[in-house]
């Protein structure tokens, strides 16, 4: 009964490492999502050919979970509301964000990239999804060498403190 006991709590801790060592993995993930929906939503802005809506509706179309699921309930949330732009994407932001495995900063910079949305000029909107994009690669690199350095780490010391802690109740 110890043995299965102690096979139980080592189980659960190495899984409780799994999961935390994949958030790192996940964030590195959502960062490049929204890099290149933005990048998407740029050259929408850039050549003017499609509304916010219909960019946002295609957007969720050709990129991944969780950030389809941001754009796709942006676009709805645009087409049913008469909010501004940028108060639809912190709304819908705000909402998602417990999808995200992203730090605060993180969500903030984003947040940034859709409060000048259909408020400014095209050249102005242009210029701040340049300037968050290049935040975003520097955080995108941040996440990568976090990544690196912990994830690992953290599944080792997950399983070490399971080892332990079955070793000192037997």
């Amino acid at each position: 009964m110890k043995w299965a006991g102690a096979f139980f709590i080592i189980l659960a801790s190495f899984l409780i490492g799994q999961r935390k060592s994949k958030a790192y993995t996940n964030r590195v993930l959502h960062i490049r999502q929204f890099e290149s929906a933005l990048l998407t939503l740029q050259s929408a802005i850039l050549f003017g050919a499609d509304s916010i809506e219909t960019t946002a509706r295609f957007i969720a179309e050709t990129i991944e979970k969780p950030a389809a699921l941001f754009f796709r309930d942006f676009a709805e949330e645009l087409s049913s509301t008469e909010m501004s732009a940028a108060n639809v994407w912190t709304h819908t932001l705000q909402r998602h964000n417990e999808f995200f495995d992203l730090k605060q900063s993180d969500i903030r910079l984003i947040e940034q990239a859709g409060h000048m949305l259909g408020s400014c000029t095209q050249e102005a909107e242009e210029r701040r999804i340049k300037h968050v994009l290049k935040q975003l690669e520097k955080r995108r690199e941040e996440a990568v060498a976090e990544e690196q350095r912990f994830a690992s780490m953290v599944r080792a010391i997950s399983v070490l403190s399971g080892l332990l802690t079955a070793i000192l109740l037997m």
